[in-house]
């Protein structure tokens, strides 16, 4: 399996505040979290194209989310909005800040294409939740 070593790191956008406006269980939020963004270079190492599932690995978990390919980002550095789908791969320790690491974080990108992405309902399902 084709995998390619990256430097995670998060923040909000735009498109996130957006769908927290419209909802939690909403596409808008859906599709402004649930995805990774890699460089180009990346996404050719992986034979990915932009749109395909990719599975995040990294020391804390693994989670599977649509990869989007970016001509901005440098190669061996990946972009993951805060939300549900990206605390599945950080840590939650926060080394007395009371804020996790969400920058520099080291992962591996693997192709999913066969894997789906799960909703958010499935998510909180698969930690023990009663769902939502």
């Amino acid at each position: 399996m084709k995998k390619v070593e990256v430097t995670l790191i998060s923040g909000r956008t735009s498109q996130q505040g957006s769908g927290l406006e419209v909802g939690k269980t909403s596409d808008e939020y859906f599709n402004s979290t649930s995805y990774v963004e890699l460089s180009a270079e990346d996404a050719e190492a992986l034979d990915l194209e932009d749109g395909l599932p990719v599975e995040v690995n990294t020391d804390h978990g693994s989670v599977v989310v649509t990869g989007r390919v970016s001509k901005e980002l440098d190669s061996g550095l990946a972009f993951f909005p805060y939300g549900p789908w990206a605390n599945r791969v950080f840590g939650s320790t926060t080394e007395g800040t009371g804020m996790p690491a969400y920058k520099g974080i080291r992962a591996s990108l693997c192709d999913a294409r066969d894997a789906k992405v799960k909703t958010l309902t499935e998510l909180v399902e698969e930690m023990g939740g009663k769902g939502l």
